[in-house]
């Protein structure tokens, strides 16, 4: 009884308490997960009253909010808004399928469950085959979508603060819908997508999966020439060194895994794909060995996986002396197999003159 009335007295304090663009949220909460979803429906309403005038015509953003503080209704009129302006029936076709199940539910009675899948595999069906697939997400968006939020809550712990401003508490509310959401709903609409006709493809780089996925296309009028070589030279220079950037993939990297998905996808022989990588700036952090990485950020190197792949699907790793100089990076400092240049530049003009493809991957 005793811990009853204590779970009530925080909703009803945190519904009701703000202060100077605060919202009372006790970091007592963040190891309370009852206690925490029932008082998330009150920071989605607050966040709601919150909203200026022009982030209310923003539908998209709200279209969360109004779910988590249980307003299907209202979530279903900004759906309805937001697919009418982009003449898109299916942008958040999902949370308009589960709101209306919340919906019925309600007014008719019957499983929610039972309700939601017979609703989705329904509109699945008529969808066309390029809409099914960007509907068909896999449990790999499911794990990133969980370490988001994970990451997400680690952070807020870390502040020790028993209040949420209002833009970390729109953060909160958006982490926790898709992932909470997303959670709910997979077992159902599995069955439903995991066809592999609808999955993305990995058909030379299995790794990077929630960057690197190639999606299936019907009715091709344009296809590469199978019998040339493709000569790829890639130039990284970004990375993201922010604590919890470091412990992912680093964007760029995951982009080249995608463009040689793309290209084997296509029809293109492996081994007709001559691929170079060449390497400085910040980038160069990536390409460490593991145990320089987890020094200088305090992890396991998240790429060396994806490299070694690389590596294995004879990609030519190429890092620039001028900056590993400029850093304090030494070759050593590097994971083996990969080569160093006295300058990035006269390798971009060498393998340019070569006749190599440029893109540069970085951003």
């Amino acid at each position: 009884m005793t811990k009853l009335l204590t779970t009530f007295f925080v909703i009803i304090v945190f519904v009701a308490s703000s202060f100077g663009q605060k919202i009372y949220f006790p970091v007592s909460l963040y190891d309370d997960q009852k206690t925490f979803d029932k008082s998330i429906p009150g920071v989605a309403e607050k966040v709601i009253a919150e909203l200026s005038d022009k982030e209310k015509k923003e539908h998209g953003k709200i279209i969360d909010y109004y779910m988590l503080a249980g307003n299907y209704q209202k979530a279903i009129e900004e759906i309805d808004s937001v697919q009418k302006k982009k003449d898109d029936p299916i942008d958040n076709i999902e949370y308009k399928i589960y709101s209306n199940a919340r919906i019925k539910e309600k007014t008719n009675g019957g499983s929610f469950d039972k309700i939601f899948k017979q609703d989705y595999e329904d509109a699945f069906n008529k969808l066309s085959f390029k809409k099914r697939v960007a509907m068909a997400f896999d449990s790999g968006s499911l794990i990133q979508i969980k370490k988001d939020y994970t990451a997400y809550i680690e952070k807020l712990k870390k502040n020790k603060e028993d209040s949420l401003s209002i833009d970390d508490a729109k953060e909160l509310c958006h982490k926790y819908s898709a992932y909470t959401y997303y959670n709910e709903i997979y077992s159902f609409v599995s069955p439903i997508i995991s066809d592999p006709q609808y999955q993305a493809m990995y058909p030379a780089i299995k790794e990077a999966k929630f960057m690197a996925g190639v999606a299936p296309v019907k009715e091709i009028d344009e296809k590469p020439d199978p019998n040339i070589r493709y000569k790829l030279l890639m130039e990284l220079t970004s990375f993201d060194d922010k604590e919890e950037a470091a412990k992912e993939i680093n964007g760029p990297l995951g982009e080249v895994a995608r463009k040689i998905n793309l290209h084997v996808a296509a029809g293109i022989p492996k081994n007709r794909i001559d691929l170079v990588l060449v390497v400085h700036a910040g980038a160069l952090f990536a390409f460490m060995n593991n145990e320089k990485y987890k020094r200088k950020y305090g992890v396991d190197n998240p790429n060396i996986a994806l490299i070694k792949e690389l590596q294995g699907f004879g990609a030519n790793i190429i890092v620039c002396g001028q900056a590993m100089t400029w850093l304090h990076l030494e070759k050593s400092d590097m994971l083996p197999g990969i080569k160093q240049a006295l300058t990035a530049q006269t390798v971009l003009s060498t393998y340019e003159l070569k006749g190599y493809k440029f893109y540069n991957v970085s951003w």
